[in-house]
């Protein structure tokens, strides 16, 4: 995955209320759970599984998906963004990934989903499109402003369509920034994907979605984005 560093006044604080999973798979891996007929696994900023992000699944679970949110981090979770940084810098992406196609086969073979979707933020919007990339279970993707190393996650092996959509404010170059979704856009036609749409949303920047965050977080862009994704997924998991 690419780095990038975070300018000054990306610096800030949180106080997120812990999450608590709702059941484990296999012993090891804490999962969150939502209950709806179509499977969607959803996954977290670099935050950890905390309570915006089960907020966001319990808002897409209202139209109409069984949404399952891995823990990657087994409970930790960053109150700053330079926790957030070392957590997402000591994330094993190869483990992340296991998790991530567990939680997928745990929506189809244990709670009888057809088909999956992934839907993922920041550092989970690059984990949706490299999972959708090594999945076989996985049949739609919708990221929002994150994008994974494109040379080991080839778009060519794609198992499905993705939507990936960001802000055109967003400067965090490298790795969500709109150069980003550009070469995101530019590398799919290069590689043979004619499956890949990019939306980028005006006078928004990173974490738009981010309900927790006011500096960040616009209500009637966010709502437009998930309108858009579950329109997207609900198309492509029939």
């Amino acid at each position: 995955m690419q780095r990038f560093i975070l300018k000054p006044q990306f610096f800030y604080s949180l106080v997120y209320q812990k999450a608590k999973p709702t059941t484990v798979i296999g012993d090891k891996l804490p999962i969150y759970v939502t209950p709806a007929p179509y499977g969607l696994v959803v996954i977290q900023e670099w935050w950890g599984l905390n309570s915006s992000i089960c907020k966001t699944a319990d808002i897409m679970s209202t139209y109409g998906f069984k949404c399952v949110v891995p823990d990657l981090y087994r409970g930790k979770i960053a109150k700053d963004t330079e926790e957030a940084g070392h957590l997402l810098s000591g994330l094993d992406w190869k483990q992340a990934l296991i998790d991530i196609e567990e939680s997928a086969r745990f929506l189809k073979e244990d709670l009888h989903c057809k088909k999956i979707g992934i839907l993922g933020f920041c550092m989970g919007g690059a984990l949706s499109i490299a999972s959708i990339t090594t999945s076989k279970i996985i049949s739609a993707a919708a990221p929002f402003y994150g994008v994974c190393d494109l040379n080991t996650f080839k778009l060519s092996n794609a198992n499905g369509p993705i939507l990936a959509q960001f802000g055109q404010n967003d400067d965090m170059v490298g790795f969500s920034s709109v150069q980003d979704a550009k070469r995101l856009e530019s590398t799919a036609l290069q590689q043979g994907n004619k499956n890949l749409q990019v939306k980028i949303w005006p006078g928004v920047g990173h974490a738009f979605c981010n309900q927790d965050r006011p500096e960040v977080y616009n209500q009637a862009i966010a709502k437009q984005a998930l309108d858009l994704a579950a329109k997207f997924l609900h198309e492509n998991l029939k």
